[in-house]
């Protein structure tokens, strides 16, 4: 999946090579150290009450299986043994937010929708709207199976000069350090950067469609049921394909698909995509798993997910490893408590930057702009990934940034091989000349 996010990157790279990382407020949040222990995720807390299921994206925290939000213990393959008094398996059921476990008969559903996002959350604001310098600590799920403080020592080994601040995590255990340490960088250049954002999106600015089938859209409903499917398809520029126009956010609306999300148009290979495509068939990310708990929508097994950032032109691709895609209906033809929670590579991130770095100032091609602004990146590592498996076990060293976006998403019409937008070529690299 490719996501648009076009504000504010410029401004943090130059503010990375000009200002050293502070702690960005982050505060305790368990009851180890004095703060709330409890779920503020608004999605995925609740689990099915009884029974065992995988803890689709965590990390189990125990060797037999990990808690569930609000029931029973789950299998989540590759499980991480923990003992420590901060892991999920050593503390009360729903201490932990991870996405409900799968329950349930198939749900026989066949009625397809896609769902495109019209609104984010950053980490700066909460789901209300409302600035927040902690609403990062609400958005994001529990990747490692563990609820940890400044002072736990069962975690990863953090980069030098990193601060113990960094292995803070969210309520209930929630992984974010993107929102916790980067975010409030952004808000601090430009308060206005989330809002810009979400402007932009209302226009028709790339952003990413959610395909589901046999999902229940009912308002408030409380459904649960397995054998549900979908994809996760990139939306490219609808104003730019549309004559400048803005979506209309209705059944009407036939988002132009990015054939950088599809199979037809391998990396770097030619474009196979035609109108006879099936976008769905062809999806690079599908959800075969999915199922829907208590009425949240989960992806099933954690997809290896891609999120496209702009800077003006400028597309910068990040891997998120291991991520989860959950949301609750609001009404028919609309979701919201949506979240995207994962992990990045670490070098992956600071490889990415710098592909796109000299078409803010060549001056961050190379030397020790640039390097001020990879160190600053590594020290905000809080976790670790080997391939795509999660992990923050003691003796390893953090290579990777967990990240959590919200997002609210409206029902657009259903995707076709005449929506498959063409290509867009690369933009010209300012660095390759001895960046």
């Amino acid at each position: 999946m490719r996501l648009g996010l076009r504000t504010g990157l410029g401004t943090v790279l130059l503010a990375f090579a000009a200002v050293p990382l502070a702690c960005s407020g982050r505060v305790a949040s368990n009851a180890n150290d004095g703060g709330t222990g409890g779920s503020s995720s608004g999605t995925g807390s609740s689990g099915s009450g009884s029974g065992s299921g995988s803890s689709s994206g965590v990390i189990s925290s125990s060797s037999t299986g990990g808690s569930s939000s609000g029931g029973g213990s789950g299998s989540s393959g590759g499980a991480v043994a923990c003992t420590g008094n901060d892991c999920c398996s050593q503390l009360p059921p729903g201490a932990c937010v991870v996405p409900p476990p799968p329950s349930g008969a198939s749900s026989g559903g066949s009625t397809p929708h896609n769902y495109a996002v019209h609104k984010l959350y950053l980490g700066d604001t909460d789901r209300m709207g409302l600035t927040n310098p902690d609403a990062w600590r609400a958005l994001g799920y529990n990747l490692d199976g563990k609820i940890t403080t400044s002072a736990s020592t069962d975690v990863c080994t953090l980069v030098a000069g990193a601060s113990k601040s960094v292995q803070i995590d969210g309520s209930g255990g929630i992984d974010n350090s993107w929102g916790a340490n980067i975010v409030p960088i952004l808000a601090t250049l430009d308060s206005t950067f989330s809002q810009t954002e979400n402007n932009l999106l209302q226009e028709g600015w790339p952003t990413q469609l959610f395909y589901a089938v046999g999902f229940d859209d009912s308002a408030g409903n409380m459904t649960t049921a397995t054998g549900l499917s979908g994809a996760a398809l990139f939306g490219a520029n609808y104003s730019m394909a549309n004559g400048g126009m803005a979506p209309t956010w209705d059944l009407s609306t036939h988002w132009p698909l990015g054939p950088e999300s599809l199979n037809c148009f391998p990396s770097g290979g030619t474009d196979g995509c035609t109108t006879s495509t099936d976008p769905i068939g062809a999806a690079d990310v599908k959800f075969p798993a999915a199922y829907q708990t208590q009425g949240t929508f989960v992806n099933g097994a954690p997809s290896l997910i891609t999120l496209q950032i702009s800077i003006g032109p400028t597309p910068m691709t990040l891997n998120l490893h291991g991520a989860v895609v959950t949301f609750d209906p609001q009404v028919p033809g609309a979701v919201t408590n949506g979240t995207i929670a994962g992990v990045i590579n670490t070098q992956e991130l600071i490889a990415a930057l710098k592909q796109v770095a000299g078409q803010i100032s060549t001056s961050l091609c190379s030397g020790s702009a640039f390097q001020s602004i990879a160190s600053q990146i590594e020290q905000t590592s809080d976790i670790v990934l080997s391939g795509d498996a999660v992990s923050n076990s003691p003796g390893s060293m953090c290579n990777a940034i967990s990240i959590g976006l919200g997002f609210d998403a409206t029902e657009v019409a259903l995707p076709t091989g005449a929506d498959i937008a063409p290509p867009q070529p690369p933009a010209p690299d300012p660095c390759a000349s001895g960046g």
